[in-house]
This record gives structure tokens, sequence and C-alpha cells, in this order.
């Protein structure tokens, strides 16, 4: 059912015309909804409610704001669960080769969460990251991007993991775009998959 959800959102954002901009170096909001789904048992699901905020720190680095706030059960049971986190951001848009079609990045993060159902690190506490990859820009609007994080705890080094992080963006215009994005926790085997509001002030 979750995957079908995927299918079609992605069939539906493919399908449109196309016409605007990137996820890097703008200014912009994210509202949206994420299914969890997976664990090494594979017995955790629920859902999260996302925002996040892409602000400018300079012509070619990002400040990059997200919460997600709600729902985990394991095993019949539900805990609610969060995360706060501030990630900094450098594209190497002097570097964009293939005729501009490929726009590296590469960032730092800290971030807390709260997660006694282990749908993400599988403890509570604040957190380290870093972060690398690419945006792939097929038209002027719409793009894709794949990368990484490397995330771990302040209090105890040993408790990471890495997240595959990927994404289709797809801006209807200038203020208006959508979003599905699928990140996998490798160590917990955790699959987050979301579809987002994005809009732009810029």
């Amino acid at each position: 059912m979750k995957f079908t959800f995927l299918s079609l959102a992605l069939i539906f954002v493919s399908s449109l015309a196309l016409d605007a901009k990137s996820r890097l170096g703008e200014y912009y909001l994210g509202f949206g909804y994420t299914l969890v789904d997976g664990g090494k048992s594979g017995d955790i699901e629920g859902g999260l409610f996302d925002i996040s905020a892409n602000s400018l720190a300079s012509d070619s680095t990002d400040f990059i704001l997200n919460f997600s706030y709600g729902e985990v059960e394991t095993n019949g049971t539900d805990d609610s669960t969060f995360s706060i986190g501030l990630d900094y951001v450098y594209h190497y848009d002097e570097y964009v080769f293939q005729n501009g079609m490929f726009r590296p990045y590469a960032g730092l993060g800290i971030s807390y969460i709260s997660d006694d159902m282990g749908a993400r690190l599988g403890d509570d506490g604040m957190t380290w990251s870093f972060l690398a990859g690419t945006e792939i820009l097929f038209t002027d609007n719409f793009s894709f991007m794949l990368g990484g994080r490397f995330i771990g705890l302040w209090s105890d080094f040993g408790e990471n993991d890495f997240y595959l992080n990927t994404g289709f963006s797809y801006w209807i215009n200038d203020v208006h775009g959508i979003a599905i994005e699928y990140n996998r926790a490798l160590d917990q085997e955790v699959s987050f998959i979301g579809l987002k509001y994005l809009y732009s002030w810029q």
C-alpha cells in the first residue's frame, strides 16, 4: 500500500509539464507527510509530519532547518517521535559540469532526536552529521537529489548510521513545487517515503 502511494505520486510528478528551478540556492518552505516502514525485524511503521525551511547563507551556501513529528508503532506499541535539526550546505556552483546538469554539494548538520521506538538511531539525544551528494537538473524545474548522510550521537560516537537520501522535485512555477523523497537508514533498515509541498518566496 505504501509503495503504491509512492508509485502513483511518482507517475503524477513525471507526467507534468516542465518550467522552473533548483532545490539548492533558493528560499522555500516545505510541508509534507512521511511514511515510516521497516526495521531489522520488519515491524516498525508509522507516519511523520515534516516541515523544512531553506534559506541562503551566501551565494553558494544554504541553511536548511528540518522538523518532523509523528507516531511510530513497534510490536503493537506506539509512541511519538520527533527530530529537529539544522544543516549548513555548500553547493559547488563553480564546479557544475555536463552543461550545468550536476550540482554537487556537501555539508554539516546538528540535530536533536527523540526516538524511543528505534526508527532513526534507536536512541535519544543530540546528533552530528556529514552529508554530501548532487542535484541532477533534468530540466529547468525537474530535478533529482542523490546523496548520503552519516549521522551519530554526540554522547556515543559508536551509535551511528548512514542514510541514503533521494528525491524528485518539480517546480510548477516560481512559487509552488512538489517533491517525492525516499530515505533509507541502512543500519536501522528503516525506509522513509514522503510527499512534500514546496513554497518559495523568492
